[in-house]
């Protein structure tokens, strides 16, 4: 979503100081550039939304899988080039969690918040062919939503259990959606509602910790739990200030390491920026942008990725993906960066920047 920052008048950023301004200068960034972009969607205007990534059996055979709100899902080779294009409407974000059970086969599951159809649209990606399919009965109906936005997925691994968590776009809402296979098709149960406050999309859920990460757009960054009985309590690990993160503020990504650690990230659409934080204490990390190299920068940028695994030599400590909001050849597309580039110039520490907790 495009849209002017303001001052957040919610009690908590008025008792905390925070505003976001239009025009604010954030925090300094490091740059970094892209090796490649995919092909751009075939929709005009703001077309492209959320990127993600399928891991093949042969990591270089893994997919890129991307929306294009206006018309369909996309699935991309690492070099950028098109696999397949499923034109099953206005999908908006997209998530994948490998392991599920349909029936007696093992498929990755790829799942999407469906505009056209006010529902969950699901998918089976298949290990040896990496065809991509509409799941039988794949489309799953919502009831009391007026538009599924935000979307991700959730896998619970204690309890083999997997759920979508879906955004209904001005309502301030997520439905927690408990996915399964009955034998023959698709079903999806709600199990709870959230209610954010205003406007949220970005979402990423640590399935290692089963904790939530919600971005409402003019407000900030919400931690929450994802377990199918948590109640609303949640956390705020940053505020739009116009510093460490401008409105809108979009996409939420997830780059693990060990147990529990890692970095998250989070798309400052508002000046064009990433802003990284650490999982476990919350603390800012760094800012960075992708700048313009051997393909274009990055610009007002909506949905991301962060895919920590080797994915073939070009990618050796993975990839970090980013919606182009305008590709310089017209139209928009996704910039893949080698996830080494992030690591090197996240790694010299601003002394200004560094340490900085919520």
């Amino acid at each position: 979503m495009k849209a002017l920052a303001y001052c957040a008048g919610v009690s908590l950023l008025i008792l905390t100081g925070a505003c976001s301004q239009q025009g604010a200068t954030g925090l300094p960034t490091k740059s970094v550039q892209a090796s490649i972009e995919t092909v751009n969607v075939a929709g005009t205007g703001d077309a492209a939304d959320d990127p993600a990534v399928w891991l093949a059996p042969n990591p270089q055979d893994s997919l890129i899988l991307g929306t294009d709100k206006t018309n369909g899902l996309y699935a991309y080779n690492l070099d950028g080039s098109v696999h397949a294009f499923l034109p099953v409407g206005r999908v908006n974000n997209v998530d994948v969690r490998t392991g599920f059970m349909a029936g007696e086969r093992e498929v990755a599951l790829a799942a999407a918040s469906d505009r056209t159809n006010i529902a969950i649209a699901t998918f089976f990606i298949d290990a040896q062919s990496r065809e991509i399919s509409q799941a039988p009965g794949g489309v799953l109906p919502f009831t009391n939503v007026e538009d599924p936005y935000g979307f991700c997925l959730y896998h619970d691994q204690a309890h083999d259990a997997f759920y979508a968590f879906t955004s209904d776009s001005d309502a301030g809402v997520f439905i927690q959606t408990r996915l399964s296979f009955d034998g023959e098709t698709m079903q999806g149960q709600e199990i709870r509602r959230i209610n954010v406050g205003s406007k949220s999309e970005g979402c990423a859920v640590d399935d290692r910790t089963g904790l939530l990460y919600i971005a409402e757009e003019e407000v900030g960054l919400w931690r929450y739990s994802a377990a199918p009985e948590a109640n609303e309590d949640r956390i705020l690990i940053a505020p739009t200030d116009g510093q460490h993160l401008t409105a809108d503020i979009e996409g939420v990504a997830i780059m693990e390491t060990g147990e529990t650690g890692g970095w998250l990230f989070v798309s400052s659409q508002g000046d064009d920026a990433y802003a990284v934080f650490d999982l476990e204490t919350g603390a800012f990390i760094d800012r960075f942008r992708v700048t313009e190299g051997v393909v274009d920068a990055t610009s007002y940028t909506d949905g991301i990725e962060v895919f920590a695994h080797p994915l073939g030599p070009d990618y050796p400590e993975g990839v970090f993906l980013a919606q182009d909001d305008e590709d310089n050849q017209g139209g928009q597309n996704f910039k893949l960066v080698d996830l080494r580039a992030i690591k090197t110039a996240l790694s010299a520490q601003d002394s200004d920047q560094a340490g900085d907790a919520h």
